[in-house]
């Protein structure tokens, strides 16, 4: 499983690159009036989006993480819910879902070890930040579990 290659990938489209809960608008009808946080933004396999949406759906399973996941929030999608939503909405296939969640998994990987590397030097202070580095083997791991059950 580790040894796969990239999955084939549609026309690139403008995906928002830290697509996730945190960064919806919700009006009263639950649906979503406004995405933010588009610096992240790009080109690129719209798929990628999901992907991170799916990893920040998962349970983390670690008792006062700096880092946050939707898994207990009230009324938001299981991950795979989320899947088959996306897919009947998009008309994608969404087959190496796995490949683009485990990405997401390493992307943060390495956002969290810069972020821990900062609070190292003492650039980057406030609550939670001391935890940040004990998280990043959690997230490979994440990622390359991930990557052997798709």
């Amino acid at each position: 499983a580790l040894g796969r290659s990239l999955p084939g990938s549609p026309a690139p489209t403008v995906i928002h690159g830290d697509y996730r809960l945190d960064n919806v608008l919700l009006g009263e009808d639950d649906r979503i009036k406004a995405v933010l946080d588009w610096e992240m933004s790009t080109l690129g396999d719209p798929l990628t989006d999901l992907g991170l949406l799916v990893m920040y759906s998962a349970r983390l399973e670690l008792t006062g993480s700096p880092v946050s996941t939707t898994a207990g929030a009230a009324g938001h999608p299981a991950p795979a819910e989320l899947i088959e939503r996306y897919a009947a909405g998009s008309g994608r296939d969404t087959s190496a879902i796995s490949w683009y969640t485990a990405f997401a998994w390493f992307k943060l990987a390495v956002i969290l070890e810069g972020i821990h590397y900062r609070y190292t030097l003492g650039q980057t202070v406030g609550p939670g930040f001391d935890r940040i580095g004990a998280l990043v083997p959690v997230f490979i791991q994440h990622g390359l579990t991930t990557l052997q059950e798709g």
